[in-house]
């Protein structure tokens, strides 16, 4: 093959960007200048998911829902993961360039996509942003009234373990995607000094709810033991060495926009 041919081939590559980072987070005010200089279509499972409770008259602040708006909730979301999954694989078979715009939650899920579009053809890089767990907390509970009813507000407890989740799989992403991964600290206090149960009691315990199914022994016994596994993992997460270690592995929201745009002009 001929030099042209290949660098032709090279640069025809589509791009993927994929988001990783707990709900209020701030990665889409990190890539908003990005989106405005290069023709991206964004992927978020998040507005199907809106965009569908909605259509069921279900209110987006899930963090005060009927044990009714529950059930919706969760129909809402499994046809929210279909319609999404097949918008996806629509853009990949177009080579469309992409924003995956996600929590990296899952990395098994997020692992298996980025495998996906490399297969594609693409070419792919990761941007993970940091938050503190009571900033995403915070941001998390006013989203709903910010944005005048507008954007959803999750119940703390699924901020609380999506942050855990997120945040154990930084050094996983790190590893996978090597010189393609950015990373931003998008938080001026990322150090906390609150221990995980007084977190709990300020951000949690005031949406429990309390209209819930009593559970059986055995199923209390699972739920207890989940919790306290959960709670371990963030007070880990929570230690000064391990935001440290984020931190020494990131850049600045200026440096990260920089890389991204490199990535994209490729």
């Amino acid at each position: 093959m001929k030099l042209y041919d290949i660098l032709k081939e090279v640069q025809g590559k589509p791009k993927a960007l994929l988001l990783a980072g707990a709900p209020g987070a701030g990665k889409s005010s990190i890539i908003r200048d990005i989106l405005s200089q290069f023709k991206l279509k964004v992927l978020n499972i998040d507005d199907f998911y809106v965009q569908d409770l909605i259509k069921r008259g279900v209110s987006l602040d899930m963090k005060n829902a009927t044990p009714e708006e529950r059930s919706q909730q969760a129909r809402a979301m499994a046809a929210s993961k279909k319609d999404y999954t097949a918008a996806v694989d629509t853009a990949i078979e177009g080579k469309e360039n992409l924003v995956i715009d996600g929590t990296g939650a899952s990395s098994s899920t997020t692992l298996k996509l980025n495998q996906k579009l490399k297969e594609a053809g693409y070419d792919t890089m990761m941007l993970f942003v940091y938050t503190s767990l009571e900033q995403s907390l915070e941001r998390n509970e006013k989203r709903f009234e910010k944005s005048e009813g507008k954007d959803r507000s999750l119940p703390p407890a699924i901020v609380f373990g999506t942050w855990s989740r997120v945040t154990r799989n930084f050094d996983v992403y790190f590893s996978e995607f090597g010189k393609d991964f950015v990373a931003v600290v998008n938080d001026p206090t990322p150090f906390t000094e609150k221990s995980v149960e007084d977190i709990i009691t300020k951000y949690l315990d005031p949406f429990k709810p309390t209209d819930t199914k009593p559970k059986t022994p055995a199923q209390q016994a699972s739920s207890d033991k989940r919790k306290a596994k959960t709670n371990q993992q963030v007070a880990n997460f929570l230690k000064k060495d391990q935001v440290q270690k984020v931190i020494d592995n990131s850049v600045t929201k200026e440096e990260a926009q920089s890389k991204i745009k490199a990535f994209l002009s490729l």
